[in-house]
């Protein structure tokens, strides 16, 4: 019967050490809310899918990254409620992008699903689908560069160390 309350403990042990990385991964970043946590999940899902040069992002970080070394890079308060509302207008516009472009793209494979399909009409939405990506793809890099210009030039500088 011991037997059985040690092994029973042993096993309770494990699967809480083995559930603490987990729980510390699914905690929200720094400065964000449980609701803009969701947002930004459902973001980082479909985002991959609706910008055409993501690379484009990569020279400058983004308003989650630099809120995340926020200590680091000794923001103020003032910059912190600054860079939080640009995110926040950059995540919901994209979101709706996002749902225009998965509407659009729908649109467009099933104009294509027919063996003649009406090419004149899938063009035209074609044109529109890689026009609203284009659009969503510079509408979301311009969030980035405006979360760069509320840093200062050091704190740039501390941000492309650690970038």
């Amino acid at each position: 019967m011991a037997f059985m309350k040690v092994r029973s403990f042993l096993v309770l042990a494990m699967g809480i050490v083995l559930c603490l990385p987990a729980m510390s991964k699914a905690a929200p970043p720094p400065y964000t809310s449980p609701e803009m946590a969701k947002k930004l999940g459902q973001f980082r899902k479909e985002a991959g899918g609706a910008f055409i040069v993501p690379q484009a992002f990569g020279a400058h970080p983004g308003a989650t990254f630099v809120l995340m070394h926020a200590k680091d890079l000794g923001l103020s308060d003032k910059q912190i409620k600054k860079i939080r509302m640009i995110r926040r207008e950059m995540v919901n516009r994209s979101l709706k992008q996002i749902a225009r472009i998965d509407k659009l793209r729908s649109r467009y494979l099933d104009l294509m699903k027919s063996p003649n399909p009406p090419l004149h009409k899938a063009r035209k939405v074609y044109m529109k689908l890689t026009r609203l990506m284009a659009i969503a793809t510079f509408d979301h890099l311009t969030g980035h560069v405006k979360v760069g210009k509320v840093l200062t030039k050091e704190q740039w500088s501390k941000m492309k160390n650690q970038h």
